[in-house]
């Protein structure tokens, strides 16, 4: 088995490998393996997995749009000032947030 650490790869024989299964595996092999499990490179997520990631993440921006949208329309049928603070207490979200996407609305409008 091969692993690449910080640039150098790094091999286990196999053998090395079942004796770690069996418990009787030296320690500076079993601290190794459990240094290049904690610190080892990572494959780059499948293409499945960025595309699923960006439908979430759109979905999750339209919801917030959506609360922004509705706390302005309430403020305004309450005749309140509308503020990122008051956008973000009725819509129950937070004050980045309902700041990032009144800033969008209201330059829209």
């Amino acid at each position: 088995m091969e692993f690449e650490v910080f640039g150098y790869k790094v091999s286990i024989e196999k053998k090395a490998l079942k004796d770690k299964e069996n418990g009787e595996m030296p320690n500076d092999l079993r601290w190794a393996l459990e240094i290049l499990e904690k610190y080892g490179k990572k494959l780059p997520p499948s293409p499945k997995k960025i595309e699923s990631a960006k439908r979430a993440s759109k979905i999750k921006a339209d919801k917030a749009k959506e609360k922004v949208i509705n706390a302005v329309n309430l403020l305004r049928l309450q005749g309140e000032e509308i503020t990122p603070y008051k956008v973000a207490k009725t819509a129950q979200i937070s004050y980045n947030t309902a700041k990032k996407y009144l800033q969008k609305i209201m330059d829209h409008n």
